[in-house]
């Protein structure tokens, strides 16, 4: 899978500005991002923002990770210091790795199994602070896509977006499936939610596993012999089954999101294909998205007779 992804990054600046020309969309695109501290890899939506198609719209509760974003802060992308989850009053417990703050405690029983008791081992500051709701921040715009990685607090988000995320195409959440914070929602939570507000899961983009703790531990290699399923990255997108309910402009986003933010390039041509039925684009489109993706990756392409998406008008569009 990483190869294949590694193969459609390379020509994806390509496909999107074929996309951008063809595409008609008259505003930016808007990303929510909670939790939006700088990591080891570019965020997934920086191929919008390079090239002037979205805005960001970020929250980073920690004051040094936050002071960290604003330095980056232009006509594109603000940042807000503040914690988003189920309004009121919280602890919030600052690690010092960084990643590990969360409003929720380490469990003590769970870092042990996993062997990461040096988790509570390391300084953790407690503080409270106040957690606000997305629906509740004023002057802040309606969602196209958020992304959240926010330490088990991702059900709470959800709980309290569900105004700003009535018109969102994408959502990509940090899904625990081993719970390592105390009383923390997981994934079978997020999930359910998720579904309850429209989405459904189209793929995960990452699966971290960990090395169990044990007298052998330092004798196993971590990577292939991690066999711990503990947290990943999900896409889930607004469910297509019943496309006349999903506008132009959220199948037009959807196509951009799936290629350069999660790379999909079948539901792109998804999203294509139904913009073609309703006369939006032309019919060929999808078929010469698909032209441009690496030759090892795609196949021959179908007749005339068999084209669903080109069907009799495969010459009537010839522009590049």
């Amino acid at each position: 899978m990483d190869n294949v992804v590694a193969k459609l990054q390379q020509g994806q600046p390509g496909r999107l500005r074929f996309l951008a020309r063809h595409l008609p969309l008259d505003r930016k695109i808007q990303i929510c991002d909670i939790g939006a501290r700088d990591m080891r890899s570019p965020a997934p939506y920086q191929r919008l923002l390079k090239e002037g198609m979205a805005e960001l719209s970020g929250f980073e509760p920690e004051e040094k990770a936050f002071a960290e974003l604003q330095q980056k802060s232009d006509d594109s992308r603000r940042y807000f210091q503040a914690a988003v989850g189920k309004p009121g009053r919280s602890s919030f417990f600052i690690h010092q790795i960084g990643s590990l703050s969360s409003i929720y405690r380490i469990k003590q029983a769970a870092a042990d199994y996993l062997g990461k008791g040096f988790w509570t081992k390391r300084d953790i500051r407690e503080v409270e602070l106040d957690l606000v709701a997305l629906d509740q921040v004023a002057d802040f715009p309606a969602i196209d896509i958020l992304k959240m990685d926010a330490q088990g607090a991702e059900f709470d988000i959800l709980q309290g977006a569900q105004e700003r995320l009535k018109q969102a195409v994408v959502v990509i959440p940090e899904v625990r499936f081993y719970q390592m914070y105390e009383g923390e929602p997981v994934w079978a939570d997020v999930d359910r939610e998720l579904r309850s507000q429209g989405f459904v899961l189209h793929k995960f983009v990452s699966m971290k596993s960990v090395t169990l703790g044990s007298a052998q531990r330092k004798r196993l290699q971590s990577g292939p012999l991690a066999s711990q399923l503990l947290d990943g990255d999900a896409v889930y997108i607004r469910n297509l089954e019943a496309p006349d309910t999903v506008s132009t402009e959220q199948l037009t986003i959807l196509a951009y999101a799936a290629d350069a933010v999660f790379h999909s390039p079948d539901l792109v041509a998804a999203c294509l294909t139904h913009l073609a039925r309703r006369g939006i684009v032309p019919e060929t489109l999808a078929k010469r998205y698909i032209d441009r993706l690496p030759p090892d990756l795609r196949g021959e392409a179908p007749t005339p007779n068999n084209d669903e998406t080109d069907g009799q008008n495969n010459s009537a569009d010839t522009t590049a």
